[in-house]
């Protein structure tokens, strides 16, 4: 009773192509993320990539490649590891430097999630301060 029809081949439904050899190497298996620095206008800055993973120490180690020197340093720094990038740099001593110049702020979602447990992150990466600072 249903009209016959001739099955049409969908692209889906094909054999799957073997996997070429690949000629480049930024492919998942291979990097973790690429991490850009981007001003407030969108524009990029810097960029990197990081293979294995996101540490606070290679965060460190990219803005320090990034900002070499104490007058190009931005006064803001918004990271969602904001605060975990600001601890690694109080513990490994680098935050002396950085502290004259630039703040570590979280972005508004990540503080909301976390400001009730990490005084760290509350009292010094807070985006919107009441205080004024």
């Amino acid at each position: 009773w249903l009209p016959q029809r001739t099955q049409q081949l969908q692209p889906h439904d094909e054999d799957e192509i073997p996997e070429r050899k690949k000629d480049n190497y930024f492919v998942p298996p291979r990097f973790y993320c690429v991490e850009t620095l981007c001003a407030p206008c969108g524009a990029v800055h810097a960029w990197t990539l990081f293979d294995k993973s996101e540490f606070p120490t290679q965060i460190l180690g990219f803005l320090d490649a990034a900002y070499p020197t104490p007058d190009v340093r931005p006064d803001y720094i918004c990271i969602d590891k904001g605060c975990k990038v600001l601890r690694t740099a109080i513990v490994n001593g680098s935050w002396n430097v950085w502290k004259e110049t630039s703040r570590f702020i979280v972005d508004s979602y990540h503080y909301i999630n976390h400001r009730t447990n990490d005084y760290l992150c509350r009292k010094w990466c807070n985006p919107a301060p009441l205080n004024g600072s």
